[in-house]
């Protein structure tokens, strides 16, 4: 909405912009940091299956190094830790540490299995660039 004033030889203009619905706020504030894909859900459920301890989860993260400067990670925890962020997928917990998500935040996590082999992919809207890896990115 927009709305101008004028007064002799002055004017100013100054535009508003309606406040979101509130359905559209609980929703962004409730959203998941990061998407993680079925794919991802039941690669990692068989590999816990396999491990024989599906109450074990999966940790993502960013450290230095690659050949962008930063790049990302995958293992397996017992458990989170206390800070970490947690997302749940069905019977698995992704978890994400906070320095981690402040360069994840948004980013989907999936897993593809094809003739160039099977590797988890991280699809993140923070990156500016990325190698041709897929495994390091910059910002």
């Amino acid at each position: 909405m927009s709305s101008c004033k004028s007064q002799g030889s002055a004017s100013s203009c100054s535009t508003t912009m309606p406040a979101p619905p509130a359905a559209a706020l609980e929703r962004a504030a409730g959203a998941d940091p990061i998407v993680v894909t079925d794919a991802v859900v039941e690669k990692v459920t068989q590999m816990l299956a396999e491990e024989g301890d599906s109450a074990m989860c999966l940790r993502v993260f960013v450290s230095g190094g690659g050949c962008s400067g930063l790049q990302y990670g995958f293992s397996i925890e017992d458990a989170p830790a206390e800070n970490d962020v947690l997302v749940q997928r069905g019977v698995l917990s992704v978890v994400v540490d906070p320095m981690s998500l402040q360069y994840l935040a948004g980013a989907e996590i999936d897993f593809q299995d094809g003739l160039e082999g099977a590797n988890f992919i991280i699809r993140n809207p923070n990156a500016s660039s990325t190698c041709g890896c897929g495994n390091s990115f910059s910002t």
